[in-house]
């Protein structure tokens, strides 16, 4: 394309956008409101340009609007409502964090909080994305503990870190899901019987699992029954939750605490993937089992 039709282009891309803008703030025809709403819901995530323009034109600003509207949430299958939190995905990618800031300004994180409990499955499913996303930035945004001066008798107590991330979090600042509640409501979307909100919210609770912070965030999720729940999800009829679900538990389980306390009730599902299933998911039972002790590296089942 050249560089004029690029622009042309572009510049039809940003009318295009301020059009559906205008439907949203203008219209009082909730089908229209919410086809403009879903029309941006579908926008390809990630694509910066399109996020400026948006956020430019204070789009955050209406869909928040419709989300704290207590009217439309009285309707639990609202589609604006649906649409708006699909949406946020846009706001929300780890890759943005300015745009992150902004949305988390505006009071997004604790909105969708609540969502996780109400509303379609679709919509609990955009809202854990979006929590997903957050959480992808909060190692690197928690703030450093200053160490303690030389004469500390004078000086105030040490501030407390966040349990995971161990620095100073807050649900502006860092985006972070102990600071905003996030955990236990996610982890109780882990018994959903949609298994796309299932992957969802795993997806979420995951992000308290990189890195160095995996013995930290599983200590966490533990302690909202959130290690139980992902076991429960060995047995989903579909293939893909399964996956997800042992890939999490092959990292859980290599910690000693874990598997004291979860090989056993683990040990029989597993065991049955082992058996049953076929290709990855095959393996990857039978490597959570090496873990727990029960096969070894060496076995067949690799």
């Amino acid at each position: 394309m050249e560089g004029g039709d690029s622009l042309l282009a572009a510049d039809a891309g940003q009318k295009f956008l301020e059009a559906l803008l205008l439907v949203i703030e203008t219209s009082n025809d909730e089908e229209e409101v919410a086809a403009a709403m879903g029309i941006i819901s579908k926008l390809p995530v990630g694509y910066d340009k399109f996020t400026r323009w948006l956020l430019d034109a204070e789009a955050l600003t209406s869909i928040v609007r419709f989300l704290t509207d207590v009217r439309l949430h009285g309707l639990s299958k609202n589609p604006i409502v649906e649409n708006a939190v699909g949406a946020l995905c846009l706001f929300t990618v780890s890759t943005n964090q300015a745009s992150q800031k902004r949305a988390a300004e505006a009071g997004v994180i604790p909105l969708l909080v609540q969502i996780l409990g109400t509303g379609t499955a679709l919509t609990r499913k955009h809202a854990a994305i979006c929590l997903a996303q957050f959480s992808d930035s909060s190692l690197d945004l928690s703030r450093p503990i200053e160490k303690p001066k030389l004469f500390f008798c004078c000086s105030s107590p040490p501030e407390l870190g966040c349990p995971v991330h161990l620095g100073i979090c807050s649900v502006e600042t860092s985006f972070c899901l102990l600071e905003a509640d996030a955990v236990k409501p996610l982890v109780k979307l882990l018994g959903e019987e949609d298994s796309s909100v299932c992957k969802a919210a795993l997806k979420a609770l995951s992000t308290l699992l990189e890195g160095d912070m995996l013995q930290r965030g599983s200590r966490v999720i533990s302690a909202s029954k959130g290690i139980g729940a992902v076991i429960q999800l060995l047995s989903s009829q579909e293939i893909e939750l399964q996956e997800k679900a042992l890939r999490v538990l092959e990292r859980i389980f290599q910690l000693e605490e874990h598997k004291k306390a979860y090989g056993a009730s683990a040990q029989m599902p597993l065991v049955d993937i082992a058996q049953r299933g076929s290709g990855t998911i095959r393996a990857l039972a039978a490597r959570v089992l090496a873990h727990l002790d029960v096969l070894h590296d060496q076995s067949s089942y690799f």
